[in-house]
């Protein structure tokens, strides 16, 4: 494929999970992604037979970036501390959406919904969100059996259940509402979450905490 083509294939890619985020799958039309290009409908069937064919190419787009993402996240160089900040306080998911789907910041980015509504349209996709998000709570246990291993967290951790409660809870801010997502209330989420993990207080977690009262 040459480099032009494969920027505006790429181009549509990201138009439609813009609008996929926004509005969801089924309220957006080719013609809808067609416009917010500047393109005609004819030039997404250039490169995509329909807006299934579309969807299920944006989606390998999709989670081959968030798949890195994670895969960075949840590196050695990074503390257990530093991940759980990034996840439950400073959203960086989120973020990163923002940044690649060109995403204004007053829309809330709800991955979980969109996952949601496309697992239930198109139950053959389901088995593929299910791996991968068994996968990312792999990750994040292996991270923290490294971390009880090395003494840096409490030994009676059961990490695989402790990692699929900090996604759940990282998932359920959103589908929560608004009030639940102010950067204060996820910073005491955040330390409250520290606090059962550590072996012991961590001064400027409590220095935080203290500082509502």
């Amino acid at each position: 494929m040459k480099g032009d083509d494969k920027m505006t294939k790429e181009s549509i890619i990201i138009a439609a999970i813009r609008l996929f985020l926004r509005h969801g799958y089924k309220s957006v039309s080719l013609i809808d992604v067609a416009n917010e290009l500047g393109i005609t409908k004819g030039g997404i069937y250039h490169y995509f037979a329909s807006k299934e064919d579309l969807l299920r190419t944006a989606l390998t787009f999709f989670f081959e970036r968030f798949e890195a993402k994670y895969t960075d996240l949840l590196s050695d160089q990074k503390s257990i501390q530093e991940i759980l900040q990034s996840l439950m306080v400073d959203d960086a998911f989120e973020e990163y959406s923002r940044e690649l789907f060109g995403l204004d910041r007053e829309i809330c980015v709800d991955h979980v919904h969109f996952v949601i509504d496309i697992m239930q349209l198109f139950p053959d996709i389901q088995e593929r969100i299910q791996r991968i998000q068994l996968w990312i709570c792999e990750a994040l246990a292996r991270r923290i059996q490294t971390a009880v291993d090395n003494g840096e967290l409490k030994s009676s951790l059961d990490s695989y259940a402790l990692a699929a409660t900090i996604l759940a809870t990282v998932n359920g801010q959103k589908s929560l509402g608004s009030q639940f997502r102010h950067p204060e209330l996820r910073q005491r989420m955040m330390n409250n979450m520290w606090s059962l993990m550590n072996t012991s207080p961590n001064p400027v977690n409590t220095v935080l905490e203290l500082s509502r009262y």
